[in-house]
């Protein structure tokens, strides 16, 4: 028999297991670990989907802090799984500007890993309307939503990075922080599957109250 006194630790840890099988679930959100062994420009939080009144999809990715000026390779770097894998990345340090740079690179059947070396995309490849802009402690991406094949699977994760610019080509040194860490693999879903969740009737009712 359980005593009433152990009652509620039980049900705390139940909802707590309910709740964190319930973030796993959703496709539009990470919640990530906070590490105090990082700087907190560096420690990620969180990352959030939205769709813009535009037509863009909106990743917001918060970190515990930020930071004016500090070391110039650290930057905040949004990865994109969909028939291949692409980066987007802007500076950590504030005073660095918010221009958002984009790459790419094939997409391999390990794709928990963060490869070392990607290439930029031409001009005239990077989607019409991509964007970034700087947010209280974090950052925002910005895709044009037409940009997606929704009959493809889609994935996305956060990092802080060290990285370097050698002509055409990104090079990562160092990964500070991973926002989906822990997970024990990368989380592919149908990118409509995301799209219903973002345009879902209670979230559209939520917005108009």
């Amino acid at each position: 028999m359980i005593r009433p006194g152990a009652l509620l630790p039980l049900l705390m840890v139940f909802s707590l297991t309910v709740s964190a099988m319930q973030i796993d679930a959703d496709p539009r959100t990470i919640v990530s670990f906070m590490d105090k062994g990082l700087s907190p420009e560096l420690d990620i939080l969180s990352v959030a989907t939205d769709i813009s009144p535009d037509n863009h999809l909106v990743f917001q990715v918060k970190t515990r802090g930020e930071r004016a000026r500090g070391e110039a390779a650290d930057h905040l770097l949004l990865r994109i799984l969909h028939e291949k894998v692409y980066v987007l990345l802007v500076p950590i340090n504030k005073g660095d500007g918010d221009k958002v740079l984009m790459y790419e690179t094939t997409l391999q059947s390990d794709n928990t890993l963060l490869p070392d070396a990607w290439k930029a995309l031409q001009e005239n490849s990077l989607p019409a309307g991509l964007n970034a802009r700087r947010i209280v402690n974090g950052a925002e991406f910005i895709l044009p939503v037409d940009w997606i094949d929704f009959a493809k699977d889609f994935g996305f994760d956060a990092y802080t990075v060290s990285a370097q610019v050698q002509g055409d080509t990104l090079e990562i040194s160092r990964v500070h922080d991973q926002a989906g860490k822990g997970r024990g693999g990368s989380s592919m879903f149908s990118a409509i599957t995301l799209l219903n969740k973002l345009c879902t009737p209670q979230r559209l009712r939520s917005r108009r109250d």
